[in-house]
């Protein structure tokens, strides 16, 4: 049977599990312990996401020194659990780059240059790890006043800085540019083609990183400014898109769509945990839209048809935040249950 993983997003952001005394990375073994234990599965997915900085300035504007204090490598460089997890059990993991404040395109020297270091330097922290993907953004910040075709040259431009770091250091691991809400980029279905094949033509091991909750964004911000054709559900693109790069597709990444929130546990409402409320799986289009959700039932659905259905493995990281641990296991577990029944179909 075709494999259907479903991986968790941690960052060093994350706060939730401070009460039970648990920090990202610090105690990553710990998570995998936790996954492993509600999910019932040996082999660990999670895509990891540091913040904390690699790198600080040593000459102005473009040249960096290693932060010796940076978490990630701290733990690298003196965690045994955290080394023998990463090292030596050989889990299934995605670093995503650094984004909080930090915006590759900025017109300020000086910060478009300690953005491509961090990223970078994350890469590099990447390949250490044996990483499977790394997950790229091509913008960070939403700039609505700037040409949208300036923004994307200039972010191609940035793209070819990361693939000559990638290719000059031999790395193996799988770039991949992920789906971004508008007027982000690549933010529809249509823009995920052109940026791709543009992408691919500067290295040509890029795949993509299709953030499902992205692109209810998207279509959420581009109908509010009438960018979005009314009688073009979020679904039917959904569907068009994924028909066009299906076998690009590296990972998915979904979090709970509910109105303006993009993080929440999906099926649920955000003040809904999955220990007190059913997930709504497999209700009708009527059900989710009456609530302002996204119709998860149809979002799984192609999930499934795009991937098991034509042979292919499905990779999918639940991007919740503001949850604890045992909460978002919970939600992985009875969408990959719910996966799988779903692909027992085919």
């Amino acid at each position: 049977m075709i494999e259907i993983n479903v991986g968790i997003a941690l960052s060093d952001m994350h706060l939730a599990d401070l009460p039970a005394g648990l920090r990202v990375p610090e105690d990553l073994a710990t998570y995998a312990r936790e996954y492993r234990a509600a999910m019932g599965i040996e082999e660990v997915f999670f895509e990891l996401q540091p913040e904390d900085r690699f790198a600080r300035p040593a000459r102005y504007p473009d040249q960096f020194q290693h932060r010796l204090a940076n978490r990630w490598m701290r733990a690298l460089r003196t965690g045994r659990e955290f080394r023998h997890f990463l090292l030596h059990e050989r889990p299934r993991i995605g670093v995503h780059m650094p984004t909080v404040a930090k915006d590759p395109l900025s017109s300020n020297f000086f910060g478009k240059h300690t953005a491509l270091e961090e990223i970078k330097r994350a890469m590099d922290f990447a390949h250490q790890i044996g990483a499977d993907y790394f997950v790229v953004h091509l913008a960070t910040r939403d700039k609505w006043t700037w040409e949208r075709s300036d923004q994307i040259a200039k972010g191609l431009k940035i793209f070819k800085e990361i693939a000559v770091h990638y290719s000059v250091k031999g790395y193996q691991f799988t770039p991949v540019i992920e789906v971004l809400p508008y007027p982000r980029f690549p933010a529809h279905g249509g823009e995920l083609s052109y940026i791709f094949n543009q992408a691919h033509h500067i290295l040509s091991k890029v795949r993509i990183a299709f953030n499902i909750s992205h692109l209810w964004q998207s279509w959420r911000r581009m109908s509010a400014i009438g960018l979005w054709d009314p009688e073009v559900s979020f679904i039917q693109h959904l569907d068009y898109s994924l028909s066009q790069v299906w076998d690009k597709v590296h990972v998915f990444q979904l979090g709970g769509c509910w109105e303006s929130e993009t993080h929440a546990i999906p099926g649920l409402h955000p003040q809904q945990n999955p220990f007190e409320h059913l997930l709504k799986l497999r209700e009708s289009p009527g059900v989710y839209a009456e609530s302002g959700e996204i119709d998860l039932n149809n979002v799984l659905r192609l999930l499934v048809e795009y991937t098991v259905a034509r042979g292919r493995p499905l990779n999918l990281v639940l991007d919740i935040r503001d949850r604890d641990i045992v909460q978002i296991l919970e939600a992985a577990c009875r969408i990959r249950n719910d996966l799988l029944d779903r692909a027992a179909g085919h």
